[in-house]
Formats: C-alpha cells, structure tokens, sequence
C-alpha cells in the first residue's frame, strides 16, 4: 500500500540509479529520525526523574520511546528489503561474525543474543546504578519494556550506540554516489554498501539488547504498529 501511496518502486531494485539511491537514502535517514525522536523522549524521562517526578508520569514518554524504536524497525526492515537483503543474507552475517555456522539460525533471537554479547563484553561486568520506570512484575503492555533504566551512564552508553548506527548509515549513504543533480552515472560497490549495513544492522540490534528490548516485545510493537499503519490505509489517514 506505501509503495502505491509514496510512489515507491517495488522491489527488487537496481541500487545504481538515481532514484533507486534516492530511496535508499531515504530510508536511511527515517530510520535516524525515528530514532532521534526516541532518544528525545528518553531525555525527557531522565529531565523528570532528575526534578523528582512520580514515575507514572513518565510512562507516555516511555511508550513513545518505544513506539519510535518499532517505526525505526519498520524503516530498517523496508531498507533491507529494497536493498535486497533477505532473510538468508541475515543468517549469513551472523556466521561471518560469530564464526559459527548459523545459515539456518532461528533469526531474531541469534541477533538479540549477539547484540547482548556485545553489550557485555563493552561494560565488562560493570553494574549500572539506575532508576527503573516500571518494575518487571508491572510491565503489562510491550511498548513499555525498551528503556525503562534511567541515569546518567545510561544517556551516554545509549548516545554512542545510537552514534554507531548513524555512522554506518551514513557510510552506506556516502557508496550511492548517483546524485539528482550528477551528469555521469556511478556503479556502486555492492560490497562497501552490504558491510555498512551488516554493521548498521550490528549496531542496531546492540542498542535494542542495551535497552532491553526483547525478541518477544520486538516482535510484538513491530506488528502492533503494522495494525496501526493498516488502520491509517484504510481511513485515509
């Protein structure tokens, strides 16, 4: 329906013309945006617990900084689809960075644990003093589960993660070299654009492991924003 809506192409496409760079880069730049958003929301979380505001009322921007991570995931998807990567492509970056055949791996929970392990391995063991905004035993709705802790140390691990996945990105942005107002035609380097979002992809998952989304909950606030997103189709939104 977005394709039709937007004017997209439909996919597969051919990432060395100009308007198949256009999109790409599009993308790529959602998915920054969506995530800015989030990170806002957080620093609104952590601006209200630094003035001694009750927890509960936090809770819509909590949900808001989990719903801008399910839009980020929906962009990210809609990228790697038009680029071409599928499920296959995944299971094979996954091999090629852990070493370890995972060519038929069980998917999101493969990259959940790598991006943990990743996490792990950059704090060392250290522990994170912070404020949560929901205990576990309260957490009734998955929009809430991502980015519950709150500190200082929280803010700046969460900043450099969020860095990270820009920066690949960009790197990926920079190999489309087909630009509107360019007279001469560029063929992009396949394999510089693949590592930058293999590495884009990495990053991604790590933040999400970082903030302690789960499989269950990114699986569910992906398709509970799919419904809202045919809701908006069918009313004209």
């Amino acid at each position: 329906s977005y394709i039709k809506i937007e004017g997209m192409p439909r996919y597969p496409i051919d990432i060395n013309t100009k308007e198949s760079q256009k999109l790409l880069k599009d993308f790529a730049g959602r998915i920054i945006e969506e995530l800015g958003e989030g990170f806002e929301s957080y620093l609104f979380m952590l601006d209200m617990f630094h003035r001694g505001i009750e927890e509960k009322e936090m809770i819509p921007h909590l949900q808001n900084f989990n719903e801008e991570i399910s839009d980020a995931i929906h962009f990210w998807l809609e990228l790697m689809i038009f680029s071409g990567y599928e499920v296959s492509k995944m299971n094979q970056w996954l091999t090629q960075y852990t070493g370890t055949d995972l060519s038929k791996s069980d998917g999101i929970n493969n990259w959940f644990a790598l991006g943990r392990t990743l996490v792990d391995a950059d704090l060392q063991g250290l522990r994170l003093a912070s404020r949560l905004v929901i205990e576990d035993e309260d957490l009734k709705d998955m929009f809430l589960v991502g980015g519950r802790k709150l500190s200082i140390k929280h803010r700046d691990i969460m900043k450099q993660y969020l860095w990270d996945i820009t920066y690949w990105l960009q790197m990926a942005r920079n190999t489309l070299k087909n630009k509107p107002w360019k007279q001469t035609q560029m063929m992009t380097d396949g394999g510089i654009y693949e590592t930058a979002v293999r590495e884009c992809t990495i990053a991604f998952f790590k933040f999400m492991a970082f903030v302690e989304l789960t499989p269950e909950s990114f699986f569910t606030i992906y398709y509970k924003k799919n419904k809202v997103n045919q809701f908006r189709i069918a009313s004209k939104y």
